[in-house]
């Protein structure tokens, strides 16, 4: 029984393991095409911004995600060649184990042969049978007649097997050896495009550096920007908190406290779990872009005098562009933090999702919103030729990072 548990134990372990390398392999497929994507809509995004002929902050900025991108997908291309080789050295070592195999049971069979075919005489059937002493002899040299027949049918579907496998091995070693020098020279025609790049971003920075002091002030007076407009989203969410908790409390109905510490209905609890059960798998609130400034605190790409905080994520986008709510929801805002920014503040049960920098607004405050609905225009900075969102993601007032919860 011990054994038997044993047995079932290993092979438990084998089949996870090989799920396991199953799912890496997909999972680093599914890498390399989302950061190819990622890539060519820098390029598109950089090629918009090359019109213009001074060197700006942005130009920077997708130059040096774009670079970052391209380093992943070299270390991914890497990864799924090492992941190659050891295959490829475990296909050798089956093909040498499965062609010993062969010769074993090539020998074991012609000794089979040989030895039927000097006893040929003897295995005349009727001669060999009738001979018999007896019924228990003739009984048991009958059964040993078919069971010889028996072996040596078994020996050669055996053959036919291992020979099936050899040439399934010799297959699969054969793809795998190609897709190896494949990926060997994407992986090196990226390495020289990659070359090429951190050059053209080095001149880019020593362009920028010249003019170091006004980009410091400039990135400072953002900074004071995005903390004012900080402070009047959370000014907002408080107050919405605020009014459902006495909403609640006036109706009796003192429904269950998320998080952040607000009371929910029944329906607003049931949206704010349905809403964490899609973590990983939101749309992006543009329909095609890249990130240009990720969540938390980052050092600037010219100066490393100046850091820039972000509650959120900056998404670089084409002209025209429109923003797009993530999730089914409610507005409980549309603020102007300034002349040329516009922002939607949507509602998610305890959570929120914040949409700004849009010239223009399609949705009012007390709107339901569904997923994938256009929220607005997003804004182009002419003097840096860039359309950039800004978005965030909170439970309550608390700042989450959206790169968790967006979809790759």
């Amino acid at each position: 029984m011990k054994k038997r548990r044993l047995i079932l134990l290993l092979m438990a372990l084998l089949l996870a393991g090989g799920g396991y390398a199953q799912r890496t392999k997909e999972a680093l497929q599914a890498e390399i095409k989302s950061l190819q994507k990622d890539i060519e809509t820098a390029n598109k995004l950089l090629k918009e911004t090359s019109k213009n002929k001074e060197v700006t902050l942005n130009q920077v900025s997708l130059m040096d995600k774009k670079i970052k991108d391209r380093q992943k997908l070299i270390n991914a291309y890497n990864e799924q060649i090492k992941e190659l080789d050891k295959s490829i050295k475990k296909g050798e070592n089956n093909i040498k184990k499965l062609n010993g195999e062969l010769n074993t049971l090539h020998n074991e069979y012609s000794k089979m042969v040989v030895f039927a075919y000097r006893n040929r005489d003897r295995y005349n059937q009727l001669e060999y049978l009738f001979s018999s002493e007896d019924f228990n002899q003739a009984y048991q040299r009958r059964r040993y007649i078919q069971q010889f027949a028996e072996a040596r049918k078994t020996k050669m579907n055996q053959i036919v097997s291992t020979k099936n496998k050899v040439s399934g091995e010799v297959d699969a070693f054969r793809k795998n050896r190609e897709e190896q020098a494949r990926l060997l020279e994407e992986e090196k025609a990226q390495q020289e495009v990659l070359k090429k790049e951190k050059a053209e971003l080095n001149t880019q920075v020593a362009a920028l550096k010249k003019k170091e002091g006004s980009l410091q002030q400039n990135i400072k007076d953002k900074q004071a920007q995005a903390k004012k407009f900080q402070k009047e989203i959370d000014k907002i969410i408080a107050e919405e908190i605020r009014k459902a908790n006495e909403k609640n409390a006036k109706a009796g109905k003192a429904g269950k406290t998320g998080k952040a510490g607000m009371t929910l209905t029944p329906s607003e609890k049931a949206l704010s779990s349905s809403f964490v059960a899609n973590k990983g798998k939101f749309p992006w609130p543009v329909e095609r872009g890249v990130v240009s400034t990720t969540f938390g605190k980052h050092q600037s790409a010219v100066s490393d005098k100046v850091y820039i905080t972000n509650n959120g994520i900056d998404i670089a986008t084409s002209e025209n562009s429109r923003a797009r709510a993530i999730f089914d929801g409610e507005v409980v805002s549309v603020v102007k933090p300034s002349a040329s920014n516009m922002a939607v503040i949507i509602r998610h049960g305890d959570y929120f999702t914040v949409y700004s920098q849009m010239d223009e607004v399609y949705v009012k405050k007390g709107d339901r919103v569904k997923t994938k609905q256009d929220l607005g225009k997003i804004h182009t900075d002419r003097t840096e030729g860039k359309t950039e969102l800004h978005f965030e993601l909170r439970q309550g007032t608390e700042c989450l990072n959206p790169g968790h919860w967006l979809a790759r």
